[in-house]
């Protein structure tokens, strides 16, 4: 895409369906005896007081000489809610996120990030991290129009396969598409598209999907992710401002333009 000049936006309404924060780490043994973890059960329990086990089972290929074989251990990971069931929190023993379904404001967002990362870093021998990851799942739908013509509300090279290459006739089933990049400092996926709702039948509606995963796979200090949350949501705003045009500013509603 161009190079723009950065503008900030804030609008009366959006289209996210899914914000995540995820942070992946060494694995934490405690969190493999498939206890419950109660000390961050009760740390949590005023913003998450709904707990759920999630039982599962992890495959491993073991090779022994002429003998190949599928050896099956059970997991046990745990998932916390709100009363609402907006927000969740997932924890496993190497990796833990926190998931908004009903997403307002990032310091909302931000809030929580501390509360989970802190309280886990209090309770358990996490120092370094993984891999840190913040993701925006936009998932626009217009009341009416033409389904694949999104002129003067995408940014038209987002969308100018499927108005160009494919004909009318063809019946498009779903356009979807994949890119990934590398950035100073974070890596984004970016995935973009048609994404049809009412698949497998032809395109009707006129849905558009604009999905942003924004990551650093280096190691870092614990004490650091709540910067790297703070200059990922920032790099995303970017992005999304890159992707839409003024038609879809006008539908959300502008209440502040610096």
């Amino acid at each position: 895409m161009a190079e723009q000049k950065s503008v900030k936006r804030v609008y009366k309404s959006h289209f996210l369906t899914n914000v995540i924060f995820r942070v992946d780490f060494p694995k934490i043994l405690e969190l493999t005896e498939q206890k419950p973890p109660s000390k961050f059960q009760e740390k949590i329990s005023d913003k998450y007081p709904i707990v759920k086990e999630v039982k599962g089972e992890i495959q491993k290929y073991q090779f022994k000489k002429a003998l190949d074989y599928i050896e099956t251990e059970k997991k046990v990971s745990w998932e916390f809610s709100n009363k609402e069931k907006t927000k969740r929190v997932f924890v496993d023993s190497d990796f833990v996120f926190v998931e908004y379904l009903k997403y307002e404001h990032f310091d909302d967002l931000f809030q929580d990030v501390k509360l989970i990362f802190e309280t886990l870093a209090d309770l358990y021998p996490v120092k370094i991290t993984n891999r840190v990851g913040l993701r925006y799942i936009n998932q626009i739908k217009i009341g009416s129009g033409d389904p694949i013509d999104w002129n003067g509300l995408i940014h038209p090279s987002l969308f100018s396969v499927q108005r160009e290459f494919i004909s009318r006739e063809n019946n498009l089933l779903r356009s979807m598409h994949y890119l990934e990049l590398k950035e100073e400092g974070y890596n984004l996926k970016f995935q973009f598209g048609s994404f049809n709702s009412e698949y497998p039948n032809p395109i009707s509606r006129k849905e558009f999907v604009l999905d942003y995963d924004c990551s650093t796979n280096e190691e870092m200090d614990i004490s650091k992710i709540f910067d790297k949350a703070k200059e990922f949501n920032k790099e995303i705003h970017e992005w999304f401002e890159k992707s839409i045009q003024d038609g879809l500013r006008e539908i959300m509603g502008v209440v502040n333009n610096d």
